[in-house]
């Protein structure tokens, strides 16, 4: 039996033109528009830019977070900051340099470098955390090499794992420092504790997965079976998790 694939991002902004022209002038991506919504594609996966966004207030983590693998993370970070482009969290650890920034709409999405762990410096970290680090500022646009992840934040790391393992059906991974790794089949799910709740968990903003390759109508059953009503919506429902995230769900 295959697993759940992350078939799709949903990403809320206030203007989708003003985001199409972030994401070209910044990123090289280009959002081609259909009845006002902005669709383009991070390897398999499709991504979306629907109106109607508008920031919650939450300024910590919380909801989903996209990640996406980059080469170079100096050269990324020295491009943040010479373009004024928010960077709100960023370390350096064996295995990953990592960096999140804002978009516009204050959405949150991570750059991920993968290096190998005998060549960690922490040297090189201890200058970025005390922010002594310096990166060459840079006016080449920077490269998203694909989606490494799809991070989610919950309160409650024992409520989020029996939704999407139990309910959706990814299997669990790895485990550690109240992280937990789920696998979908096309790309990790990382479960993260946060203790941010939303402000307004209603008002559309951040970013949605979208899965696809389920039985629907056995997916309706586990969630009525454990109070979660989902909704009907074009090809598909949409339920939220623990955490309040609104999950997409396809055939």
């Amino acid at each position: 039996m295959s697993l759940p694939r992350l078939i799709g991002l949903r990403t809320y902004v206030r203007d989708v033109d003003a985001a199409r022209a972030f994401w070209r002038r910044h990123f090289r991506m280009d959002f081609a528009t259909r009845d006002g919504i902005g669709w383009s594609h991070v390897g398999d996966v499709a991504w979306e830019l629907w109106p109607g966004g508008r920031f919650c207030g939450t300024r910590g983590p919380h909801h989903a977070l996209p990640v996406f693998a980059i080469d170079d993370f100096g050269r990324a970070r020295g491009y943040l900051l010479a373009h004024d482009i928010p960077i709100v969290f960023e370390e350096m650890i064996p295995g990953l340099n990592l960096v999140v920034f804002l978009d516009p709409d204050s959405n949150p999405f991570e750059l991920a470098q993968e290096t190998a762990p005998d060549a960690w410096d922490i040297a090189q970290r201890k200058a970025l955390r005390t922010k002594r680090r310096q990166d060459a500022p840079q006016d080449e646009p920077i490269a998203l090499q694909g989606l490494a992840e799809l991070t989610i934040y919950t309160h409650d790391i024992t409520a989020s794992v029996h939704f999407y393992r139990d309910l959706v059906g990814l299997p669990v991974g790895l485990s550690y420092f109240a992280h937990v790794h789920l696998a979908a089949e096309n790309v990790p799910v990382v479960l993260r504790t946060t203790r941010w709740r939303c402000k307004s968990p209603h008002q559309l903003h951040g970013s949605e997965p979208i899965f696809g390759g389920m039985d629907l109508e056995a997916l309706a059953g586990r969630l009525l079976a454990e109070g979660v009503s989902p909704e009907p919506e074009e090809d598909g429902v949409v339920a939220r998790d623990p955490a309040g995230v609104r999950v997409h769900f396809r055939a």
